[in-house]
């Protein structure tokens, strides 16, 4: 079984040459700064201390980018990650304060002034030095990488709200689609007019549903259920005899949300690329449950099978699919089993409610 999964924060990683960039500038403005303030105490800035100061910052600032790029930013509280951030900050210069006291008392020639503090003084200074630090690193470093997370989340957000829409627009409108159930509904008029009527009933509630001004970006798995009904309804009329849908739908995750017509993509691939590539009648099951915090979405077809890990030529519903639920959440996942004579693909969200 091939497992494929997504997150947020894998769409939206920054390139690595930004970061870096981030935290080069993070340390040379802070350590200008800090020179600054300590020639105008002092009013005068050797080599030493100007080099001392230098390794300082570049060692605890580069502490910290390596401590926040692993934390888990979806998992992990907001204040736990400040404390995490603050205490890295704090220990990184404890440490580096305490080795330059070590420096100093084992060249007592180079320095001889000689040591001013005693160490629980000087690590008790370096960890307050390192908070202050931190400071500085969070609003030169951390904060504007954030932003620009965010930032490039939510264009890609947008982007694939408009793609899904299109996609949708597509599923009810494109003129073979409309056609082909057109001339279906030709034939029966005739010989089966109540099922002629029934057809039309259900092309017109999937054209308004399509065409309504107030799209919604999710929906509840109940409107999602009914719609992708009447897409299978009309699937079956025009391919009399080669199709059967199984629902089977846990009545209490009727109220749970999903994505907009997240699952059409891969009904649509079912019956396609799967139930009408086998000879006689070809089958596509929808089954969704829910647990304690997930919600569980399966579309299985006893088709011909497809390798995973590759793309079908054209094909961009298991992308889309994919991308949205990366987007959604980081805790979402996608699973693809297939093999001759059955084709699965179930996909797990976190259970919210209407």
């Amino acid at each position: 079984m091939l497992a494929q999964t997504g997150g947020a924060a894998a769409a939206a990683h920054e390139p690595p040459s930004h970061g870096k960039a981030h935290l080069g500038k993070a340390v040379l403005i802070t350590t200008a700064v800090l020179w600054l303030l300590d020639w105008v105490s002092t009013s005068r800035l050797g080599a030493r201390e100007a080099l001392g100061t230098a390794a300082w910052v570049s060692a605890v600032l580069g502490a910290l980018t390596v401590v926040a790029h692993r934390l888990d930013t979806q998992r992990t509280p907001v204040w736990r990650q400040l404390l995490t951030l603050a205490l890295t900050a704090g220990i990184a210069s404890s440490l580096i304060h305490l080795a330059a006291l070590l420096l100093v008392q084992a060249l007592p020639d180079a320095f001889a002034e000689g040591p001013r503090q005693t160490f629980g003084a000087t690590a008790v200074v370096g960890f307050f030095d390192g908070d202050a630090l931190f400071g500085f690193w969070a609003l030169l470093v951390e904060l504007p990488r954030r932003i620009g997370a965010e930032r490039r989340l939510e264009q890609e957000r947008h982007a694939l709200r408009q793609e899904a829409e299109l996609a949708r627009i597509r599923a009810a409108l494109e003129p073979h689609f409309v056609l082909n159930t057109l001339n279906t509904i030709a034939g029966l008029v005739t010989e089966e007019p109540r099922e002629a009527r029934d057809l039309i009933g259900t092309l017109g509630d999937l054209l308004r549903d399509a065409m309504q001004e107030s799209r919604r970006h999710h929906h509840t798995v109940r409107e999602e259920v009914s719609w992708l009904r009447g897409f299978a309804r009309i699937l079956e009329s025009r391919h009399v005899g080669r199709l059967a849908f199984e629902w089977d739908v846990d009545r209490s995750a009727e109220d749970c949300v999903v994505p907009a017509l997240l699952l059409q993509p891969l009904l649509e691939n079912a019956v396609h690329h799967g139930a009408l590539r086998r000879p006689g009648r070809g089958r596509v099951a929808l089954r969704i449950a829910h647990n304690a915090d997930r919600l569980r979405c399966t579309v299985e077809d006893d088709g011909p099978g497809f390798d995973p890990g590759s793309a079908r030529p054209g094909g961009r519903g298991l992308d889309l699919v994919r991308r949205r639920m990366a987007l959604e959440s980081a805790h979402a996942s996608l699973r693809i089993d297939a093999k001759p004579g059955r084709t699965r693909v179930e996909i797990a969200l976190p259970k919210r409610s209407a």
